[in-house]
């Protein structure tokens, strides 16, 4: 009898460990979210960029924002406020850039990963 006690405390408090172990899934396979990369305004001297969120199956956005550069810059550039599937479109405007051309690309950060948009290309004062 001792033993089954012992079996039945055992599982109660597997189940409770899994049931308190994060996001609930609810049957659904947790996937990366996806991302698009949707415009980009140029302003003098930088630029405002424009991503959204299209999906993010059961698993809540952490972080989203922009990847941009040159031939010598690599920035990441975290919007203020992760998107939601409420609230899909993201922006962020990048700080002082040079004369050159440059490209950017959207991001999006889930429980299960991160996934990019599309590779932008635009063109500062030339």
């Amino acid at each position: 009898m001792r033993f089954l006690t012992h079996m039945l405390w055992a599982a109660a408090a597997l189940t409770a460990t899994a049931a308190c172990s994060g996001e609930d899934r609810a049957g659904e396979q947790p996937l990366e979210p996806t991302v698009a990369t949707r415009s980009y305004t140029v302003t003098a001297d930088s630029v405002v960029l424009r991503g959204e969120v299209l999906t993010s199956h059961n698993s809540s956005i952490k972080e989203c924002g922009f990847l941009y550069g040159n031939d010598t810059l690599r920035v990441t550039l975290k919007a203020d406020e992760a998107a939601t599937l409420e609230a899909p479109i993201f922006a962020c405007r990048t700080g002082r850039l040079d004369a050159g051309r440059y490209y950017a690309l959207a991001y999006a950060r889930n429980g299960m990963g991160t996934a990019y948009g599309d590779t932008i290309y635009f063109t500062i004062g030339e």
